[in-house]
């Protein structure tokens, strides 16, 4: 009996271990006590793409601050989590720097599963928020262009 060969056309995507999320989020990186600013080109429960006008070199441990947005006027406490480069291209005079995240406690892994929810759908802003609209026992007001 032949052993099945792999196919090495998979794509890259379908090999990981979580998916990936568009998302572009501010992103303050602190690596050798030098702050740089980023944005975010992707999200998973693993890691990022950052874009920056500066590259990062391989392997090294970054801190990054991400404020995570729920939708409208919803933000998230500063989060602080610690990343180790995995990779990085130049591309059209700036960086994508593949950021795999290490040393993720308990709360940051709580807020990471919280927001990739809210990108995939198993989430909504107002599960998020507690967040259904103040009701009152007050009669319709005609005059109200919200009113039922």
């Amino acid at each position: 009996m032949k052993k099945a060969k792999r196919d090495d056309r998979e794509t890259t995507a379908s090999r990981r271990l979580h998916p990936r999320f568009q998302v572009d989020v501010q992103v303050s990186v602190s690596a050798d006590n030098v702050k740089l600013s980023a944005h975010t080109r992707d999200i998973s429960r693993s890691g990022l793409c950052l874009i920056s006008a500066e590259g990062l070199p391989l392997e090294k441990e970054i801190g990054i601050e991400l404020v995570l947005k729920f939708g409208e006027g919803g933000l998230s406490e500063p989060l602080h989590v610690v990343g180790k480069v995995v990779w990085s291209t130049a591309l059209f005079g700036q960086f994508q720097i593949g950021v795999m995240f290490v040393k993720v406690d308990e709360e940051q892994a709580r807020n990471l599963h919280m927001f990739i929810g809210f990108l995939d759908g198993s989430l909504n802003a107002g599960e998020l928020f507690g967040g259904d609209e103040e009701t009152t026992d007050k009669p319709n007001d005609p005059d109200d262009p919200f009113g039922a």
